[in-house]
């Protein structure tokens, strides 16, 4: 058994009230009648990490189309708390309430709902932390990420030609999801950038009853950081041949069988293509770089 001691970023908010969370989502608006940004970006593990001005001070942010909700690191929690569920289905209390101002370049987001917590295990990981760009930030422009050379760019404008492929997006409370094929079987699987994995099954799921007994995978352990710290896990890893997301084929795909919550794309799925959140017309749009 190999035991790779490394931290995996692993992050969904899930809210837990009886409130719409879409409601939350829509929220707010955009100060800017027409905006464009282009900026670089660093990661962590393969998650996108960028610079985000909230409320005047400048930190430094995760990038997570898994989170339901954007979050604040806060030493402590501000205003009524709720539960929120992790994709690894553990559970903590965070702060809840609207931000007046969350900036990104010369881009302003202005009344965001947005949780607060403290993320122990992330925050002392990352230099000037201060959180987490969830979905209603997301929702509110197309982004378009080239992961090759580290760039992003974001606007209120359509930004990439006919030579990009689309894929059909299921929102389910806000968030991307997508149906793939494995062994001419469809699934249905969350595209989480929050998440530094190429493909996640759950363990004790029927496809990872089935991707085990045709392929060969090695048992593993590593620390990963989700929902409410740090955890020692146990896995297996292994390599898909082929994985296909409607005519687009992704071959020799690294695989791990863990517990999650749910199918999970993650940054590494994208490490060799420019990809577009497409908000206009409610898609994604993938470019594989030669």
């Amino acid at each position: 058994m190999k035991f790779i001691k490394s931290v995996f970023i692993l992050v969904i908010l899930i809210l837990s009230t009886g409130c719409s969370i879409t409601k939350y989502q829509k929220d707010g608006s955009v100060a800017n009648k027409e905006f464009h940004y282009k900026t670089g970006f660093t990661t962590l593990k393969s998650v996108i990490i960028l610079p985000v001005t909230v409320n005047g001070t400048t930190r430094n942010f995760l990038f997570d189309t898994g989170a339901d909700l954007s979050l604040l690191q806060r030493d402590s929690i501000v205003g009524k708390t709720i539960k929120v569920n992790g994709a690894s289905n553990r559970t903590i209390k965070t702060g809840k309430g609207y931000v007046k101002s969350i900036q990104i370049g010369d881009i302003n987001f202005l009344n965001t709902y947005a949780l607060n917590s403290d993320l122990k295990g992330l925050k002392e990981q990352i230099t000037d932390f201060g959180g987490l760009i969830g979905q209603p930030i997301i929702s509110k422009a197309n982004w378009l990420i080239d992961y090759p050379n580290k760039n992003i760019e974001i606007s209120n404008t359509h930004l990439v030609d006919d030579s990009y492929q689309s894929i059909k997006i299921k929102r389910e409370d806000g968030a991307p999801y997508i149906y793939l094929t494995i062994n001419g079987k469809k699934h249905k699987a969350i595209i989480d950038l929050g998440s530094s994995s190429t493909f996640s099954i759950p363990k004790g799921s029927k496809l990872a009853s089935e991707v085990l007994n045709a392929h060969n995978f090695e048992d593993n352990e590593r620390e990963i950081y989700t929902l409410g710290g740090i955890q020692k896990i146990k896995e297996k890893v292994g390599v898909l041949p082929s994985i296909k997301i409607e005519s687009i084929e992704f071959k020799n795909v690294k695989t791990d069988v863990k517990p999650t919550s749910q199918l999970r794309i993650g940054n590494n799925f994208f490490k060799d293509h420019i990809i577009y959140i497409d908000n206009i017309n409610g898609d994604y749009k993938v470019k594989k770089i030669q």
